[in-house]
């Protein structure tokens, strides 16, 4: 444990630490991506505004955006706090570990098609954070539910036959 003088803490607590720079400065980035975003994708084509190829990466940068606001509110007052610790020895592992589980989703959608990759990715994100199996079985269904029904039945988007499936002869 480190002796620090109060001086050191009212210092160290002032200055803006790395993640709240790095956070702000991806939010900031998407924000200006959300921007300029209509004339960076190719709209031409029959389908709706809700079909076209500009409502998903509308969808994810205004939300990366807006997950960026308190950081750069933290950062706008200068004051951040004690530093930012998740998993022990400072480093998100579940985070990091849930990050890549997002990563690989568009892949297990392609593979076993959206119902199932949901299910999967909904259910093993939770046992990672929240670890009660049967209410995680539930919420993952009811999320694989509404995003079946969200996507294909309202929305009527169409996805590609998954291709591990197509192999196999299903």
């Amino acid at each position: 444990m480190t002796n620090r003088t109060d001086e050191e803490s009212a210092s160290a607590a002032e200055a803006p630490s790395g993640h709240e720079t790095l956070a702000a400065g991806i939010g900031l980035a998407a924000a200006v991506l959300f921007i300029l975003s209509p004339w960076l994708v190719d709209r031409s084509g029959p389908d709706p505004f809700y079909k076209g190829p500009l409502i998903f990466p509308m969808i994810v940068l205004a939300g990366t955006a807006l997950s960026a606001v308190p950081a750069i509110l933290r950062l706008l007052r200068h004051r951040v706090g004690l530093p930012f610790h998740v998993d022990g020895d400072g480093f998100p592992g579940r985070a990091a570990a849930l990050f890549v589980l997002m990563c690989l989703y568009p892949l297990g959608i392609s593979a076993i098609g959206l119902s199932a990759a949901t299910f999967l990715a909904v259910l093993i994100g939770l046992l990672m954070v929240y670890r009660r199996p049967w209410q995680s079985v539930a919420i993952a269904a009811i999320m694989t539910l509404t995003v079946h029904l969200a996507f294909k039945t309202f929305l009527d988007i169409w996805f590609p036959a998954p291709w591990l499936f197509e192999m196999i002869g299903a």
